[in-house]
């Protein structure tokens, strides 16, 4: 063994400090490994102290049929890079993975300093695997004023717009699981994504209590939009959005991040994520003027986000180990573990 300290982590508040501390997000939170084990997977959550630097990886386990796979979500993390942290953490996994007949580690880093840890010479290679948005956009939570000054004209209009027409905003109930459901259903159908079942919702508010946030926007008393919204640390995950089409035109969608972005900032938050955007800044061909907005599409979304004067951040990728070949063929064409 390098001369590195390994220490199973055991208490949720020193794991999250720790990760904060190496600038780690939601993703390698204690409350996001204790929601995803709810749902098929297992957190192993390790602490390395080498002589230079300090790093940690929360890495979940998802098992089928005899082996499993092996996933750290935006991890590892590590203060600066370091030979013998990489070296430590390439051991401690593959022990892990040796013990769970594991296939395949993937792990996609927060920044370049944790991929600094996934060294070429000890088997990590560029994936093709796509797990997370490889892009977001984070909003700086100033002041209203200095909030607006920097989003797009049309989005500070229509966010006015929305409370002109009497839109109105409340932080919802953890009961109102089902309501938002309701109307994450309506959006799905009408843009044609995929959704998980009610109780990963249920289960997600519930792992993060007074972190997590239902906001509804509401005209005349009847839900328009919705947000769920997560605080890990100085920053807000926008992680899913819903509208009803009968109230687009009230503008409800520009109210609710509104008052996500006013409920992030009084939880002590800097930032705001909106989560997920294309790889890159050119619509898609088939692209029409009429999808240059909320109401269609996911470009549509796109330019929603883009509206609230976002800075852009590109993570750095998946690498992965591989370690049985023929499963992990066979595991790129069907996916049998659910990742």
């Amino acid at each position: 063994m390098v001369n590195c300290r390994i220490a199973i982590a055991t208490d949720p508040a020193e794991w999250n400090r720790r990760v904060a501390r190496l600038g780690g997000r939601l993703l390698q939170s204690w409350q996001w490994g204790e929601f995803k084990r709810r749902h098929g997977w297992k957190p192993y959550r390790f602490a390395l102290d080498a002589p230079r630097a300090q790093g940690a990886a929360q890495v979940l386990v998802r098992e089928s049929r005899g082996v499993s796979l092996l996933y750290v979500p935006r991890g590892p993390l590590c203060d600066r890079p370091d030979a013998e942290l990489a070296r430590a953490l390439h051991e401690v996994l593959e022990r892990l993975a040796r013990e769970t007949r594991a296939i395949v580690i993937l792990a996609e880093p927060e920044n370049d300093r944790g991929m600094a840890l996934l060294d070429p010479s000890l088997g990590w290679q560029p994936s093709s695997v796509v797990v997370q948005p490889r892009r977001t956009l984070r909003v700086p939570l100033d002041d209203d004023d200095q909030l607006l000054s920097r989003m797009k004209p049309k989005t500070r209009y229509n966010i006015r717009l929305a409370f002109r027409r009497g839109v109105t905003t409340r932080i919802a109930d953890a009961n109102d699981v089902d309501a938002f459901y309701d109307i994450l259903r309506e959006t799905a159908r009408r843009d044609g994504f995929g959704i998980h079942r009610v109780e990963y919702f249920r289960d997600l508010v519930h792992a993060f209590g007074s972190d997590a946030a239902l906001i509804f926007a509401e005209f005349e008393g009847q839900l328009a939009a919705a947000a769920l919204v997560v605080r890990f640390a100085d920053e807000a995950v926008y992680l899913y959005g819903a509208s009803r089409s009968d109230f687009q035109r009230h503008m409800a969608a520009y109210a609710v991040q509104w008052a996500a972005m006013q409920w992030a900032r009084a939880m002590g938050c800097r930032w705001y994520d909106l989560w997920g955007i294309p790889e890159d800044d050119a619509p898609p061909p088939e692209a029409s003027d009429d999808q240059q907005n909320v109401r269609s599409g996911l470009w549509g979304v796109y330019r929603f986000k883009l509206g609230f004067g976002g800075h852009p951040y590109t993570y750095p990728g998946v690498r992965e180990l591989v370690r049985n070949p023929l499963l992990v063929a066979l595991w790129r064409r069907w996916r049998p573990l659910g990742a």
